[in-house]
């Protein structure tokens, strides 16, 4: 069956983002496996002096429409253009598929194509954590409270969840029969043969993710300098663009004295942070929230323990004492606490690292686009 997939993408790259990324590697597997994939976007380019990946996008069927207006802080484009067209190119496609939520102009598409008749099935692959936590902004609480958003799940033929956590909460609003589970994944150059280390009697640690306050920057330096008055062999590298927070973490850095004992790199391609994968000793990410981490997953695949904080992802991928640990959110003291048991005990990276590389290798491309043409196959 050559199986016809528009694929719709608030964001494509050559912007590049944990979503961009799925949706871009997703498009790929499908093209290879025979799939014929066009995918609906926005024209809006990455900003100046951000990181850049050399993907192939060459031969791809890409359809980029003006967007009139961004809202930055959400990461909401605003365009007519990308609505009107989506709904009259459905009409030439199997299955309509829809990344990112909530997001204004994927919602007006879902609930217009939900209202004409014989509208092809619609797929929405979320990536959000569902209704807005506490720490969300004040606008999407407001979205939220429009009833919006929750009409435009009801009325998607099928959701695809990243986690059997993400799954439950947005059972709470659809019928849990329409929601399936395809885990995210890792590229094959992440994994490695057996956990790693270099000991050279200091702790590595490792910070994944945009730099910004709700990645919890702040708790990790105060961990770091708890942890620090066990040992001054203490190294912190934070790779990720700057979400507006770098100025702040510096200022920090500096109060704390840890200068010469934390580095923040800003964006990296592939290669260097593979790199530096290979040198930590483990990956802290103290999200405030977190919908999925694939930085835990990118960290397990080449074998190093994770230490995180009881997010919806986190939860889901990480096994307490197993894998790893995890801490409340915002409980640096608990972070510190960790890190010092690793230098005590440094067998510990080992055991995390090897139990973590084999839950890993449930998180492979193949696997993942090997389940979505299931479900693709199923709904037509």
């Amino acid at each position: 069956m050559n199986l016809r997939i528009l694929m719709v993408t608030p964001y494509y790259p050559p912007v590049i983002s944990g979503v961009c990324l799925y949706v871009y590697y997703l498009t790929r597997g499908l093209l290879d496996q025979g799939l014929q994939v066009r995918v609906h976007t926005t024209n809006i380019a990455p900003p100046a002096g951000s990181l850049t990946l050399d993907l192939q996008l060459a031969g791809m069927d890409i359809h980029r429409h003006r967007s009139l207006y961004e809202l930055k802080r959400s990461c909401n484009p605003i365009s007519p253009s990308y609505v009107v067209s989506g709904i009259k190119s459905s009409k030439d496609f199997d299955i309509v598929h829809i990344h990112d939520f909530p997001k204004v102009c994927n919602e007006a598409l879902i609930l217009i194509m939900n209202r004409l008749k014989g509208n092809k099935p619609l797929i929405l692959t979320p990536y959000g954590a569902g209704p807005p936590s506490p720490t969300r902004s004040l606008l999407s609480r407001l979205y939220w409270s429009s009833g919006i958003p929750r009409k435009a799940l009801r009325s998607v033929d099928h959701i695809i969840a990243l986690i059997p956590a993400q799954a439950e909460l947005f059972a709470k609003v659809c019928h849990p029969d329409k929601i399936s589970i395809i885990p995210a994944f890792v590229l094959d150059n992440y994994f490695t043969n057996k956990p790693l280390f270099n000991e050279d009697g200091k702790l590595k640690i490792l910070f994944i993710g945009r730099i910004v306050k709700e990645k919890g920057i702040k708790e990790l330096l105060y961990a770091v300098q708890r942890a620090s008055s066990l040992s001054r062999q203490i190294e912190l590298v934070c790779i990720g663009p700057d979400g507006g927070y770098v100025r702040e973490a510096l200022g920090l850095i500096s109060k704390l004295g840890l200068d010469s004992m934390v580095k923040i790199t800003g964006a990296l391609a592939e290669e260097e942070k593979l790199k530096y994968l290979k040198w930590c000793d483990v990956l802290v990410l103290p999200s405030y929230y977190e919908a999925f981490g694939i930085p835990i997953v990118e960290a397990m695949a080449h074998g190093k323990p994770v230490i995180a904080t009881k997010t919806v992802g986190a939860k889901s991928l990480v096994d307490h004492g197993k894998t790893g640990f995890l801490v409340d959110v915002g409980d640096s003291d608990a972070i510190a606490a960790y890190l010092i048991e690793f230098f005590r005990e440094p067998h510990l990276k080992y055991e995390m690292g090897e139990k973590g590389l084999a839950n890993a290798r449930e998180f492979t491309l193949d696997k993942m686009v090997k389940r979505h043409i299931e479900i693709y196959k199923r709904l037509i």
